[in-house]
């Protein structure tokens, strides 16, 4: 009896000393994740150079059109606000396939049909990831934690999902059936690097048009002295019926310049 006590003696202390030597065994990812977005909110000057490059088709199943699109411009952070710039080269651009478009309502454009996809939805994620984190953290639920390696690196993965009665009510009411899931791999100290999304689901809209859809957003992200910002973003998203199909797919990859920023724009 002796012998059996003293043995369990040994083995609850070789676990706690484990649990002591395990830096992530007692750790809460998200309550880490939490003070971490809250301390990357910041008034510091950025400037990025994002190339924004389009895929789609959309139309009845026989006659898909495809659109591709190109474009590369400037998103800059600082006391006034947020400016998107243009290099003198793509506005002239746009102005030639403008023209292009008028003499003939086929030609395919490239920049004309990118600039139109990159709109406020786009570039705050890429600006304000950390913003964009909390404000997804309200609607998600939480639903697991594991530690695992991202790039060779110790990390933690996060794992939440979307109640359908979250959506947007005015796509809810449409819905039918909705499965969501959002992975966000963070380090030790709770910062985000990188995090996948996504969903898929069917609905009947005016009881007798059914559609399905899948859609999947992945990001990776990279803290610049106290502020968080996005580094890629690939977006896929594909819609069927009524004999009509929707794909559309983008990324955005972006490279950190100096504010006030330099003269290259990203190629």
């Amino acid at each position: 009896m002796g012998k059996f006590f003293l043995h369990n003696q040994c083995s609850v202390l070789a676990l706690c000393t484990m649990v002591m030597l395990c830096p992530w065994a007692m750790a809460d990812g998200l309550a880490d994740l939490r003070k971490t977005l809250a301390q990357l909110h910041t008034a510091d000057s950025i400037a990025i150079d994002v190339q924004f490059r389009l895929f789609g088709r959309t139309g009845e199943a026989e006659e898909l059109i495809d659109r591709e699109g190109l474009i590369n411009l400037r998103l800059e952070d600082g006391p006034k606000g947020v400016h998107i710039v243009y290099p003198e080269n793509v506005v002239a651009l746009l102005h030639k396939e403008e023209l292009a478009k008028i003499a003939d309502e086929n030609v395919k454009n490239s920049a004309l049909n990118a600039v139109g996809e990159f709109d406020y939805w786009e570039w705050r994620e890429l600006m304000y990831p950390a913003s964009q984190l909390e404000l997804a953290l309200e609607r998600l639920t939480f639903l697991s934690e594991q530690e695992e390696s991202f790039n060779g690196a110790p990390a933690r993965l996060l794992t939440f999902s979307l109640p359908i009665e979250k959506i947007d009510k005015k796509y809810r009411k449409y819905i039918k059936k909705y499965h969501h899931r959002f992975s966000l791999w963070i380090d030790q100290n709770g910062v985000p690097l990188a995090s996948e999304m996504t969903e898929a689901g069917s609905g009947r809209v005016f009881l007798v048009v059914g559609f399905h859809f899948q859609n999947s957003v992945s990001m990776s992200y990279q803290q610049r002295g106290s502020r968080l910002i996005g580094m890629r973003r690939e977006v896929k998203e594909e819609t069927h019926g009524a004999a009509m199909q929707s794909q559309r797919h983008f990324i955005s990859t972006v490279v950190a310049v100096d504010y006030p920023a330099a003269n290259s724009i990203t190629k």
